[in-house]
């Protein structure tokens, strides 16, 4: 995937983390992953925080699906 195996550990711990953590299937997060990540690699003429861009992202992204999304409860909404 990456050509340093220790970015490519902390960004599947990241991923991992961030499903855990919106209760998302972890392939869905790494497939937000990699998008984002390829949308930035594009412009970018330092590439040593695309990563830590791309997490960000996909937290921002996952964060407002969640918001979307309608709470569920046992009680009718007034």
């Amino acid at each position: 995937m990456y050509p340093d195996s220790s970015n490519e550990s902390h960004d599947q711990r990241a991923i991992e983390f961030l499903a855990r953590e919106s209760h998302a299937p972890v392939s869905e997060v790494a497939q937000l992953y990699e998008t984002a990540r390829a949308e930035l690699e594009v412009g970018a003429r330092i590439r040593s925080f695309v990563g830590i861009f791309a997490l960000r992202n996909v937290r921002k992204a996952l964060r407002q699906r969640a918001q979307k999304k309608p709470a569920i409860s046992g009680r009718p909404s007034n």
